[in-house]
């Protein structure tokens, strides 16, 4: 039997199935219509999605009754990437996002909301994971089904730390961490443009060989008007530390992603470290699959 789905002001809820009026003349006939939104990711085939149903669908009224009947009002994609409900008539904007580790915030608006990842006393204390985001808008007609698609793209950047450490002589290091400054903590739903927060990222780096360790992070951005340095502690026999600064590598950074290789020189005899960049290349990930 097919059913009408009222949404109420104020609340979440979940739009499962598409109504239909079947020339009944009711109040919610004249004044509703349908919405049956698809959600794309684009990315090439080395990325990471989530599942379609983390993703939701954030309804922004623009003209018509829904303008002051909803708020916050957000519609789940069913496991198949669809999207369904019933709005009033009127123009809207569909705002499509994962949250992953992030926290929403500001979505009073279109333009205002964004995802903010966690963050205490400086540091960011969740790993940032693979967040998509789109923007459609489209006009709900009387009895009528509006189709939209939303073409997800990626709101986060990665970074690869290719370390290779030298002069251990017979030292073993077992293991590296690492924090770096000025990571970017929030980014727009709607553009994707970097918020103005910045935080420390600790993360840890293992041994893919017996002196080689590789890192891969995801940040929203990298923030270049404070100094972007990388603190590096070598865990082993004779644990040591380097710092880096990794300014001039990320001065210019709007790429998908970047390759960074730093090179650890340690002195045991002195019981230190310097570090040093050897290389680092933008890369686009819309060029297709790359291989470090």
């Amino acid at each position: 039997m097919n059913k009408i789905v009222r949404i109420l002001p104020g609340i979440f809820l979940s739009l499962l199935s598409l109504s239909s009026c079947d020339g009944l003349f009711t109040e919610d006939c004249i004044y509703k219509g349908y919405l049956h939104a698809r959600n794309g990711f684009r990315h090439p085939s080395d990325m990471g999605t989530p599942e379609q149903a983390e993703m939701n669908l954030m309804v922004f009224p623009l003209t018509g009754n829904g303008v002051a009947e909803y708020d916050n009002l957000s519609i789940p994609f069913n496991g198949s990437g669809d999207a369904y409900g019933t709005l009033h008539i009127g123009s809207y904007e569909f705002l499509a996002c994962n949250k992953d580790v992030n926290i929403l915030e500001d979505a009073g608006s279109a333009a205002t909301v964004r995802l903010r990842v966690p963050t205490e006393q400086g540091k960011i204390t969740a790993e940032q994971g693979y967040a998509y985001s789109s923007s459609v808008t489209g006009t709900v007609m009387t009895d009528d089904t509006l189709h939209v698609t939303c073409e997800s793209k990626l709101m986060v950047q990665r970074i690869v730390f290719n370390i290779t450490v030298t002069n251990t002589g017979i030292l073993e290091y077992t293991g590296i961490t690492a924090e770096l400054d000025g990571v970017t903590t929030s980014r727009y739903v709607r553009t994707r443009e970097k918020g103005s927060g910045f935080a420390t990222l600790p993360f840890t780096v293992s041994p893919e060989k017996e002196i080689f360790f590789r890192k891969e992070v995801l940040v929203f951005g990298i923030n270049t008007g404070v100094s972007n340095i990388i603190r590096l502690h070598l865990d082993g026999d004779m644990p040591v530390d380097a710092d880096l600064d990794l300014s001039d590598v990320f001065k210019d950074f709007t790429a998908d992603g970047i390759s960074v290789d730093i090179t650890v020189r340690v002195s045991p005899s002195l019981h230190t470290a310097t570090a040093s960049i050897e290389d680092w290349q933008n890369v686009e990930w819309g060029q297709g699959t790359v291989t470090y």
